[in-house]
């Protein structure tokens, strides 16, 4: 009988290598789990069908360090291929047979656990049941590294500028890798989540070129998992701050609208874009061209199309939930503690009555390829980042307001008005994203006055706000709860320390008369 064992090849950040202690017990608890980043999961055999025995938790940095202590290297574990690389897979190049691939693991592994033993050194599982165990010794805390603008920059200074290092193209009429100066890709233009054909995933080829050049290269980077992939570690990583743009002959600015097929049929003006100033605000490309260095709408039409996954180009610029697009970007930048006191308070996605003109204020669509070349500069359409101002005029706004609500237990609150009127300009005026949506105008007064209209005298808050609580209108709360959620959410929300007590706002009568 053929045993489909559950054995995989070992895709790894860092040296594959055996030996160390590897002791995995039997009746584990999820809380009991002992976190790793270098937890890998050994199911290779998945490719020849169901397993027959639950999967094998291999703790790769481990074994990384026993072999180190051995004075061997990765070619333990590790076989090179035809270009002198090493293989990912452990202890052959391709998978044969099931028979094949589960000696191989077997064979490599038992016999290195049952040398040790007899050196009387400390070793690892010999028995079925102690690799393949249902309640898992460990629990994987990897955590993704994201190659950010300050990561490849560094590795551009390294490497001297050759780029080729990293970037390749395929030349399929030579069959080999290529480099073209200039039409550097992302890796997952070609690279998938799943290989394709000879086409390797993009976390092999990852490791395959990463892993690869540190390990060709002493102390130029990270070989073992928890290098990369341990968030403490990835804390550690020195960050350039300043790191030079990254360019591949984009546009400073542009002006976004549907295809210029497709431009007949939209109906909202274009939008001015910044490009080069999305770039610096942005950890990488990824963060809006989640794979190919591409415009977006090559790939998100109006009607929306196959390489796109359907989503339509409204969407992919609208989607308060995505991670790509505009809104959804903004939408998540409204959490920064400055922001936080009003939009927290906010319903999520409530755009305001000119919300849509505050992006869309380009040429008319079917005018753009015609007058274009006028506008080279996002200050065309917009006052300078620094015009932070009310239209009201300041001496209009009353410096303190009186809330008298709860008079009968306390004395009545003297809100600082005017204080919170300009601690808010000055956070705005201090955010090029809040300047340009609504640092210039009186949105502002809306973080308190919410559904009220802009003006120097909105409604009081007992208009809308009355007492006793309304059961029939959840969503509007009586005004006692009204004042506290408005007062209390935003200073939480910000992590104002204050207030802490009733009487922080509230003093109290008594203790006043004493």
């Amino acid at each position: 009988m053929i045993h489909r064992f559950t054995l995989t090849a070992v895709l790894v950040l860092g040296t594959v290598i055996l030996g160390g202690t590897l002791l995995i017990g039997c009746s584990n608890t999820a809380a009991e789990r002992m976190p790793r980043p270098d937890v890998v999961t050994i199911d290779a055999m998945t490719v020849f069908g169901d397993l027959e025995r639950p999967v094998v938790q291999f703790p790769h940095d481990l074994h990384t360090a026993a072999v180190k202590e051995d004075g061997k290297d990765c070619t333990v574990c590790h076989l090179r291929l035809e270009d002198g690389s090493l293989s990912q897979k452990y202890g052959r190049l391709v998978d044969d047979d099931v028979q094949t691939v589960t000696d191989v693991y077997h064979v490599g592994c038992i016999n290195c656990h049952t040398e040790k033993a007899s050196l009387d050194m400390k070793s690892g599982p010999v028995a079925c049941g102690e690799c393949h165990v249902r309640e898992a010794k460990y629990t994987s805390s990897r955590v993704q590294i994201h190659f950010d603008r300050s990561l490849h920059y560094r590795h551009v200074d390294a490497s001297q500028e050759k780029c080729e290092r990293c970037h390749h193209d395929w030349d399929s009429t030579q069959t080999a890798r290529t480099y073209i100066k200039g039409k550097e890709a992302s890796c997952r233009d070609c690279h998938k989540d799943a290989s394709i054909g000879k086409r390797p995933s993009i976390r092999t080829a990852v490791h395959h070129q990463c892993v690869g050049c540190h390990l060709e290269t002493p102390n130029s980077g990270p070989t073992v998992c928890a290098g990369c992939h341990d968030s403490e570690r990835q804390k550690a990583i020195t960050v350039v701050e300043d790191a030079p743009r990254l360019f591949r002959n984009q546009p400073d600015f542009v002006l976004l609208a549907a295809g210029e097929a497709e431009r007949a049929n939209s109906k909202m003006k274009t939008v001015p874009f910044s490009h080069l100033a999305h770039e610096g605000a942005v950890a990488s490309c990824r963060t809006c061209h989640h794979e190919m260095l591409h415009s977006c709408d090559d790939c998100h039409t109006l009607p929306g199309k196959e390489e796109g996954g359907g989503v339509r180009l409204e969407r992919a610029m609208h989607d308060m939930t995505a991670d790509h697009s505009c809104v959804g970007c903004h939408e998540r930048a409204k959490d920064a503690l400055d922001c936080a006191g009003c939009h927290n308070l906010m319903q999520r996605g409530k755009l305001s009555e000119h919300a849509c003109t505050i992006c869309h204020t380009g040429p008319e669509p079917d005018r753009l390829t015609s007058v274009a070349e006028r506008y080279t500069s996002l200050d065309q359409f917009r006052k300078p980042a620094n015009d932070t101002r009310l239209s009201i005029n300041r001496r209009d706004i009353p410096d303190t307001v009186i809330i008298s609500l709860l008079s009968d237990t306390y004395e009545a609150v003297r809100m600082p008005h005017g204080r919170h009127i300009d601690s808010l300009m000055k956070r705005i005026g201090a955010s090029k994203m809040a300047t340009y949506f609504h640092g210039h105008d009186d949105v502002v007064c809306q973080g308190c006055h919410h559904h009220s209209p802009i003006g120097e005298r909105p409604p009081m808050c007992e208009s809308c706000h009355r007492e006793p609580f309304n059961e029939s209108d959840l969503m509007k709360p009586g005004l006692y709860g009204a004042y506290h959620r408005q007062c209390l959410g935003c200073h939480q929300s910000m992590q104002i320390e204050k207030p802490s007590a009733c009487v922080d706002c509230h003093a109290n009568k008594e203790s006043r008369a004493e």
